[in-house]
Order: structure tokens, then C-alpha cells, then sequence
């Protein structure tokens, strides 16, 4: 899972990225807003810490689980639902900020967990390991489901696309099409 992007030439430079995601385009992040972001992701990451096991679908499903339990998806398009660390405080949001804040814990907590663009501007989330098409449904509230036959239209999204995504989704004034719109200017998706 690495950036399918020019920008990035290793994945070590794709996770810096991240950082784009959490500042958003909203100007300097407030330093308490930031610290209580930080703060959250770093408590999610140590509930999803509990979920290694060694095996990718046992994971993959405690995962779901754990994060079903503390986040609802809100489609209601407003600013708050595209701000990670508002959705980190209030437990609902956009499902790609869902995603992106899920993979970012995870990966903190040691469980490799990566993002995917589906078909028909659908997000999921997956084990990077998992040999099986069984995805967390972002729209559905990381409810399991099984994409077999289906996995080509599935593609990995680095944390580049990710903020790229958002921020776009930021800027558009679609906020109510969060779920489904994409950049006008994004870069080609390969598996």
C-alpha cells in the first residue's frame, strides 16, 4: 500500500501526509484543538491496540467492533462532519474522515488497516494483510461485507488522496454529496 501518486516515493513519505488531513484547510488548528485530536487518536489507537491477534481477519473484525462501538456515520453534509478532530470529539462524521481517522489509529496501534475507494464513490476499510475481499463499509457503519467478485473495483487510498479528497470535499461546497464526491484534479487510482 503505497502512494499511487507522483508526490510520494516511499510509503514513509504517503503517512506524512496524514498531517494534511488533520490541519484541513481551516487555517492554523487551534493548539488545544490539536492536542485533543492527537489525544483521541492516541486513546482509539490503544482500544484498537487491543485487536492484534496475528491473524488479519480476526483483526479485521475486532476492529469493527471497537470502532463501530465509538463512531456513527453523519451524512448531514455539515463542516463539522470533514474536520477530523471535531469528529473525533463528537463520534460521527464523513465516511472518508471515518476511514482516515481509523487507518491513522490503527497504524498507531500496530494493526495495518488501509483505506480503499470503492466503486460508486463508496469508502471501506481493510486489513493490508487479508488475502479475503472482506471490507468494513465506511456508509454503513464499519458493518462488515464481503466484496468477493467484486475486489477489482476496490482501490487502496494513500494518506495523500486521502487529505486530497477531503480537502477538496472542503472547498467544493458539496458537503451534502460528502460521501460520493471526488476531486476534480485527483490523480489516477492503480491497484
Amino acid at each position: 500500500m503505497t502512494c499511487t501518486t507522483d508526490r510520494c516515493a516511499t510509503a514513509a513519505d504517503c503517512t506524512r501526509h496524514v498531517a494534511l488531513l488533520l490541519a484541513g484547510d481551516r487555517g492554523t488548528a487551534a493548539a488545544r484543538s490539536a492536542a485533543a485530536a492527537d489525544a483521541a487518536l492516541d486513546d482509539l489507537a490503544a482500544a484498537l491496540r487491543a485487536c492484534r491477534s496475528g491473524s488479519a481477519a480476526r483483526e479485521l473484525r475486532a476492529c469493527a467492533a471497537v470502532l463501530a462501538e465509538r463512531f456513527t456515520v453523519d451524512l448531514g453534509g455539515t463542516p463539522a462532519t470533514l474536520a477530523p478532530d471535531r469528529v473525533l470529539a463528537r463520534g460521527a462524521g464523513a465516511p472518508l474522515v471515518l476511514g482516515a481517522i481509523a487507518v491513522t489509529a490503527a497504524r498507531r496501534g500496530g494493526v495495518a488497516l488501509g483505506l480503499l475507494a470503492g466503486p460508486h464513490g463508496r469508502y471501506a476499510v481493510a486489513h493490508a494483510t487479508y488475502a479475503k475481499p472482506l471490507v468494513l463499509d465506511l456508509q454503513e457503519g464499519f458493518a462488515l461485507q464481503d466484496v468477493g467478485g467484486r475486489e477489482s473495483l476496490h482501490r487502496w487510498l494513500c494518506a495523500h488522496e486521502t487529505a486530497q479528497r477531503v480537502a477538496e470535499l472542503r472547498r467544493s461546497g458539496r458537503r451534502k454529496d460528502a460521501r460520493t464526491v471526488a476531486p476534480a484534479a485527483a490523480p489516477a487510482l492503480s491497484s
